[in-house]
């Protein structure tokens, strides 16, 4: 799973990197601790006369179904990639609101005789992209003419951990590979299982090049927000 992450890049070298056509002005996105409800970017990709737009959004991190008639207390933030368009929380979003999410590294806790150990996870330079579904959700407690009424949220999709992640955590996120990351996010057709498993052997060959090691366990208050969270210990 993936329930906290951090984007250690500003906004210029995220442009720079995932060849960004539009960016929010207002887009902070360096933060070391991202919970689930935060704030996040996720960036999707539009047709616009007839070429191809790729954008950065900001949304609500834990997916609401668009027909929820509130927000659930429990943040949906994971989706698992192997019954996504099957649970009806994620079908509707999965079959072509796909998005990718930017990030330097993610947090993952690991459970050894009772205790939970955290590890910071990431590539050794670039960001990686993790696979997401997103929805726009219409809060009926706001009236029609209420610019706030609508939110839009996302879920990072989740598989079996790779054999070099497995030690940490038995899920992990599905990473994007430079190659399938314009694949996932063309708005032209819709997500097959097919389409799902090859992203998962994918995502493995990502996971193959990512580094890890132990972190300060301050990480697990969301109120701690600084660079020494993803030093080593």
């Amino acid at each position: 799973m993936c329930g906290r992450f951090v984007v250690a890049k500003e906004t210029g070298g995220i442009t720079e990197l995932f060849e960004l056509d539009e960016v929010p002005q207002d887009y902070r996105p360096t933060s070391y601790n991202i919970a689930p409800t935060q704030q996040i970017g996720m960036i999707v990709e539009r047709e616009i006369e007839g070429m191809p737009s790729r954008e950065l959004h900001v949304g609500r991190w834990g997916l609401v179904p668009h027909w929820s008639k509130e927000l659930p207390n429990a943040p949906l933030f994971n989706a698992r990639s192997e019954s996504v368009l099957e649970k009806p929380s994620f079908r509707d979003a999965a079959l072509k609101k796909r998005c990718a999410i930017p990030a330097s590294g993610y947090f993952e806790w690991q459970s050894l005789a009772g205790q939970k150990t955290p590890f910071y996870i990431h590539p050794e330079e670039g960001m990686l992209a993790f696979a997401g579904i997103y929805s726009w959700w219409r809060d009926p407690t706001k009236e029609q003419s209420d610019p706030t009424r609508w939110l839009l949220t996302c879920s990072i999709l989740t598989k079996a951990a790779s054999p070099a992640l497995s030690e940490i955590h038995d899920r992990s996120p599905i990473f994007l590979s430079p190659d399938n990351l314009g694949s996932w996010l063309a708005p032209d057709y819709e997500t097959s299982n097919e389409l799902i498993a090859a992203l998962g052997s994918e995502s493995d060959e990502v996971a193959s090049s990512l580094d890890f090691y132990e972190v300060s366990t301050a990480v697990g208050s969301v109120s701690n927000n600084n660079s020494s969270l993803i030093e080593r210990v």
